[in-house]
């Protein structure tokens, strides 16, 4: 049970942060210098995710205390327990800085993946971008498959595809 409070007292600075970083967001008209990441509703939704299943284990744990405390149920529980609070953490960090980004700087275009996955690429070596349900798949010269993806409920998709027309690269 000691462990659930400092679970709790983790989500719940979280969400202060992001809330903090909500309010703190600049947009930027600019198309030479901008960043494109998650918007902050994926924290706020990520943050209830996990309070609830917290609530939901505490009221379990001491509504039926002998069938939760079987090897049976904790078997299944712990690792569920660990993989959903796992990705509503990184869904809680997803809007902060540095985690998940793409960022645009005169022609360099770098894309930031989990805070150490980086990748570069140039704009001039953009060949197309294709237009998908989601968002948009961007594809560089000499490369069959996508360089990378971009989400269409990102901050400043807007700007990207107004960079790719300027710089006359066609969007199917």
């Amino acid at each position: 049970m000691k462990y659930i409070s400092v679970i709790i007292a983790v989500y719940v600075v979280l969400v202060v942060l992001d809330v903090i970083f909500y309010r703190t967001q600049k947009t930027t008209r600019s198309l030479k210098t901008f960043s494109i990441r998650t918007i902050p509703d994926v924290s706020i939704l990520c943050a209830i995710g996990a309070l609830l299943w917290i609530v939901l284990l505490v009221w379990w744990c001491w509504g039926e205390p002998e069938t939760f405390y079987t090897k049976r149920v904790l078997l299944m529980v712990v690792p569920i327990s660990i993989i959903w609070l796992g990705v509503t953490f990184f869904g809680m960090i997803a809007p902060l800085k540095g985690v998940w980004e793409i960022k645009v700087e005169q022609d360099n275009i770098t894309v930031i993946k989990a805070f150490v996955f980086r990748r570069h690429w140039k704009i001039s070596n953009v060949s197309h971008c294709k237009m998908k349900r989601g968002g948009m798949n961007v594809y560089v010269k000499g490369r069959k498959r996508k360089a990378f993806f971009i989400d269409g409920m990102t901050d400043h998709i807007g700007n990207f595809q107004k960079r790719m027309e300027q710089e006359g690269i066609e969007i199917l």
